[in-house]
């Protein structure tokens, strides 16, 4: 079934809109989500009270917000069996925290907080899932994602068709969360950060000290030059949770210095080598080993360079090693002489020591040295 479509079955609330703005945002189905990974998948969306999936709260308890639809995804089957949304939150948590984000994960989160009644939180973790898809360059633009934000905010500010408003879940405390985390989420996407920042306290951010809305407000409060001391603490404490997310590695490395400004430099781009993150993360990689800026399209991240020599030698094609001339061409750095090190190790090859030879004769300047220092093995 289509995306869009399963979505309209489920309602109109917000976690709903921002999914069918992220189909949109997307030129093909997005690759590589198995079905039983996402709620969204389900064809039982439209499950009601009463049907597979209705609350199962204690005595004195309070009653879930809405009835979880049945088979509806493997999260939504968890939820079911536990009976709480708070055991499907934490679990999706807890392997979020064990390096395990995959995507879909940000929509489950999505829906089962739509589903409870978390409106505003609805939002922020399907704008985790624009966000991971954009970091990895998985054909969300910035542009899309700013278009489809503003048409569902206004979808919540002005009503009419297929509106938000329709929805007879949404009461007025509810459709006031969402509209502020819709506002903050907006801000904070085109970094506007104090604007964000006023939006995301204003929500109601729950116990989880690692939170994503937690990570944004971190995200804002080093954007607008807060005294970052403590709160450098605080985005280091917070990396086990999103070990997979670029943009996270990204920031940090904007604030922090020395080597671990590099390292976090280093994991974005390896984590996303062509993504939108990635030029600026070499340069500032350049910067922390004396370089420019300006070199950092030069550069490449060890594994960059044992991946290059890998796919090398599993080929028998020394002229994929052309893609590690500009790195050799800088001026000594360690990811200049770590290359040159490792290359050397393949003249034992006679095909790969004759390449060398042919290419240093070809070569000018540093390059040309380099090739022939390797050359000799």
């Amino acid at each position: 079934m289509n995306m869009i479509l399963l979505f309209k079955k489920a309602g109109r609330g917000p976690a709903v809109l921002l999914c069918v703005m992220l189909a949109a945002c997307f030129p093909e189905k997005p690759q590589g989500i198995p079905p039983e990974q996402g709620v969204v998948a389900g064809e039982n969306l439209s499950a009601g009270a009463g049907e597979a999936g209705a609350s199962t709260a204690a005595p004195g308890e309070a009653e879930p917000h809405r009835a979880v639809p049945g088979e509806a995804g493997s999260y939504a089957a968890a939820l079911e069996k536990a009976g709480t949304y708070i055991s499907a939150l934490e679990e999706l948590a807890e392997t979020e925290r064990s390096g395990g984000f995959t995507p879909g994960m940000g929509l489950s989160e999505s829906m089962i907080r739509e589903w409870s009644g978390d409106y505003g939180g609805a939002v922020i973790a399907a704008y985790k899932e624009l966000s991971w898809a954009y970091g990895y360059g998985a054909g969300v633009t910035r542009e899309a994602m700013a278009e489809g934000l503003e048409k569902v905010l206004a979808l919540y500010e002005g009503g009419g068709e297929n509106s938000a408003l329709d929805n007879p879940a949404l009461g007025e405390a509810e459709r006031a969360q969402a509209l502020l985390a819709a506002r903050g989420v907006l801000a904070f996407h085109n970094g506007a950060w104090t604007q964000a920042l006023l939006c995301l306290e204003g929500l109601d951010t729950g116990d989880e000290p690692d939170a994503f809305i937690r990570w944004m407000a971190l995200v804002c409060r080093l954007e607008t030059g807060e005294p970052f001391n403590q709160i450098l603490g605080l985005y280091g404490a917070i990396r086990a949770r999103y070990e997979g997310f670029p943009e996270y590695w990204y920031r940090g490395a904007r604030h922090f210095s020395g080597h671990i400004r590099g390292e976090y430099a280093e994991r974005c781009i390896n984590l996303a080598p062509r993504g939108p993150f990635a030029g600026d993360c070499r340069g500032i990689l350049a910067e922390t080993v004396g370089l420019s800026v300006n070199e950092g399209s030069s550069i490449k991240t060890r594994a960059e360079i044992e991946e290059a020599i890998t796919r090398s030698v599993a080929s028998g094609n020394p002229g994929v090693l052309t893609e590690l001339f500009g790195l050799l061409s800088l001026q000594d750095n360690p990811f200049t002489l770590y290359t040159a090190g490792a290359l050397r190790a393949l003249v034992i090859q006679e095909d790969f020591k004759n390449w060398f030879v042919r290419e240093a004769a070809r070569a000018s300047g540093r390059l040309a040295e380099r090739l022939l220092y390797i050359s000799r093995g």
